[in-house]
């Protein structure tokens, strides 16, 4: 979106809608993360969701497995089986892990360089 505003009271500029709605919701409880609720008891984090596959979207594998699981994700709350719940329960474990072991990697990496 090339057409984002600037902002009235500071001017600053936007390279993306997130980065607006971040700005026009600082002092608020947290970011803009609407939410989908989904049969089951489930919900659906779509500001996250979005967010996610917007800055992964040069990972096309990353991108892939995000919409798998969010897939997975409607099929658990319409059907309510319990061998997707626990599909999708490892698949998030395994996706923080991953995100998880990027960032130390990132930080010692980062440690070596200091060095």
């Amino acid at each position: 979106m090339n057409d984002i505003p600037h902002c009235d009271l500071c001017g600053e500029h936007f390279d993306n809608i997130f980065e607006a709605a971040d700005h026009l919701m600082e002092g608020e409880d947290g970011p803009f993360d609407p939410r989908m609720r989904l049969p089951n008891g489930y919900s659906l984090m779509l500001g996250s969701l979005l967010r996610q596959i917007f800055h992964s979207a040069d990972d096309v594998e990353l991108v892939k497995s995000i919409t798998e699981m969010t897939y997975a994700t409607l099929f658990a709350a319409e059907n309510d089986t319990h061998e997707m719940k626990r599909l999708i329960e490892e698949s998030i474990v395994q996706q923080h892990m991953s995100v998880f072991d990027s960032e130390l990697k990132h930080l010692l990496d980062g440690d070596k360089n200091d060095g």
